[in-house]
């Protein structure tokens, strides 16, 4: 069974990509630890590297368990292909590498990742390539950044850490205009809650590190979208070799067996983590697109189905807010998202540290805000610990 679209998404999450006919009945994907695939003769061996017919040379160009694990991924963003890297950095590079060149123009949106800024900031300029940074996370100020070079858009949404919501479907709309691609990083939305190729993106990224695996013992990266698109994108992953050993993709379908278990406990508890802090008189604000005083509320009900387990608050002073963080006894402390373990920090320490502390300020992060991301333990346990550090914090 490869995807079957037709199929809901808690059932693809548990048998896509698998096949056990094909492998001795196995109900769980074989690890194919080996280097060399070995082929019948000399005929045969020349048919499969020109395409000719299906097989398996060589694991950087095809290993059979990390098919099955692009599979999974595909079925569950309902793309027609994916294509698995070795981080969610890794992905995001590749997903951009084959459509840039020196001279060319890439616009992003201010509220990303840091590790995501400081590849735009550092690496893509070093390459050639000429980065230009939309105003604001509208589309219309993203269409104002737009110039005759401009190949490729890339987005993040909802965004990290501040939860702010693009308008996909208006992106998308601006990126055909121009005749770029739209790139999103996709990783916090997450399939069920959202599908961006569905809303307008050519290209959606992931790290599969956080919902997708969901339990904190891999790092890895997906690129989906259409078959002429990842070919181009699984091309040049082939040349360069960021590829995915066969056992981590294993973790990651172990890992997505379970993913709609725990995306509903994520969204459910993400919720009532938020409406509890919401009402915290030492919380100056709660930044989560599930509450309806989020400025981008009436937008993340019209393109998401659920709001996931990260959101920020910010404290009242520097101090108050790292006190929180040191007060908490379940929230472990530390940069990650989307697994089974809940996590705190504030994101000038972590997620956006490599972030000069100007362009923080810029894109909003203050030595107030701190963020977490729920996991799927009790949520009256996790409130409980959150309402202790409160009330230990000062004024």
């Amino acid at each position: 069974m490869t995807g079957r679209p037709g199929l809901r998404l808690g059932t693809r999450a548990v048998h896509a990509g698998l096949d056990p006919a094909g492998n001795l009945g196995a109900v769980s994907a074989p690890i194919y630890q080996s280097a060399t695939f070995l082929a019948a003769d000399t005929a045969d061996l020349m048919a499969i590297n020109s395409g000719a017919k299906r097989g398996y040379v060589y694991s950087r160009i095809r290993n059979p368990t990390v098919l099955a694990a692009e599979q999974r991924v595909a079925a569950l963003e309902e793309a027609q292909s994916c294509v698995l890297f070795s981080s969610g950095m890794a992905a995001i590079a590749g997903a951009l590498a084959p459509f840039l060149k020196a001279g060319d123009d890439l616009v992003a949106l201010p509220d990303i990742y840091g590790g995501t800024a400081k590849y735009f900031r550092e690496v893509l300029p070093a390459q050639g390539v000429n980065v230009i940074w939309a105003e604001g996370i509208d589309a219309g100020l993203v269409a104002a950044a737009l110039t005759s070079r401009t190949k490729v858009i890339f987005a993040e949404t909802p965004t990290n850490p501040l939860l702010r919501i693009v308008d996909l479907p208006a992106l998308g709309a601006v990126a055909r205009s121009a005749g770029s691609k739209l790139v999103v990083d996709g990783t916090l939305g997450s399939p069920m809650n959202q599908l961006p190729l569905q809303l307008g993106a050519d290209l959606v990224v992931h790290s599969a590190s956080k919902y997708l695996n969901g339990h904190g013992d891999l790092i890895l990266g997906a690129v989906c979208g259409s078959r002429d698109l990842t070919r181009d994108v699984r091309g040049l992953q082939q040349t360069t070799g960021a590829i995915v050993d066969a056992h981590a993709a294993w973790l990651l379908m172990r890992g997505m067996a379970t993913y709609a278990l725990r995306m509903r406990q994520h969204n459910s508890s993400g919720q009532a983590v938020a409406e509890f802090l919401a009402a915290q008189l030492k919380v100056a604000r709660v930044l989560y697109p599930g509450l309806p005083d989020h400025p981008h509320h009436a937008l993340a009900t019209r393109q998401m189905s659920g709001f996931g387990g990260l959101l920020s608050f910010e404290m009242h002073s520097p101090e108050a807010a790292r006190a929180v963080v040191d007060g908490t006894r379940l929230f472990g402390i530390g940069p990650s998202v989307g697994g089974v373990e809940s996590l705190i920090s504030q994101p000038g320490n972590t997620s956006h540290f490599s972030v000069p502390v100007d362009r923080r300020r810029a894109m909003g992060l203050s030595d107030m805000l701190v963020r977490i991301s729920v996991g799927i333990e009790d949520v009256a346990d996790l409130i409980d610990d959150l309402a202790q550090a409160l009330e230990a914090a000062p004024s």
